[in-house]
């Protein structure tokens, strides 16, 4: 019934009202619904900071589907949250946002056996994570998918190291 020029409006409506209106306590509850409606109008978020909140969610949504073994839906949820990350995300204050969505992220892809994806995203936290320990799970990834079918992960991780 609604026009399909007006359904990421609407989705993104549906699912910032459900958010707002949805207590900390039914949160984990609705929190897939939440996002699967604000991520299907999240092409019309043009405010950074709102962007980065959905990232957030996405965030929260990802890593719930790992603690529930839904690796693809994970998978799904951490690379959109990725996608809402502006190019200085790791310079400004989501820098420990960015850091967690590659992380979980990383872990998604290695699960699933994404191996290109993975070598593909490890590069950014690689060149911009400001401690080796914050490099430490993305190279826990990368080594763990080199001993199997990805040659491009080793490659990754000798140029890093060098």
């Amino acid at each position: 019934m609604i026009p399909p020029t007006k359904r990421e409006e609407f989705h993104l409506l549906v699912g910032s009202r459900l958010f707002i209106r949805t207590s900390s306590a039914e949160i984990k509850q609705m929190l897939y619904f939440i996002v699967d409606n604000m991520n299907r109008g999240a092409s019309l978020i043009v405010d950074q900071d709102q962007k980065c909140e959905l990232a957030q969610l996405n965030l929260d949504a990802g890593e719930r589907a790992i603690s529930q073994s839904a690796f693809t839906s994970a998978e799904k949820y951490l690379l959109t949250g990725l996608s809402l990350l502006g190019p200085d995300s790791w310079e400004n204050q989501y820098y420990d946002l960015t850091l967690q969505l590659h992380d979980a992220a990383s872990e998604a892809l290695y699960v699933t056996g994404n191996f290109g994806e993975l070598s593909a995203l490890a590069s950014k936290p690689l060149m911009h994570a400001r401690t080796f320990e914050d490099k430490l799970n993305i190279y826990n990834n990368l080594v763990r998918a080199s001993s199997g079918e990805c040659s491009k992960a080793h490659e990754i991780i000798v140029c890093w190291t060098s």
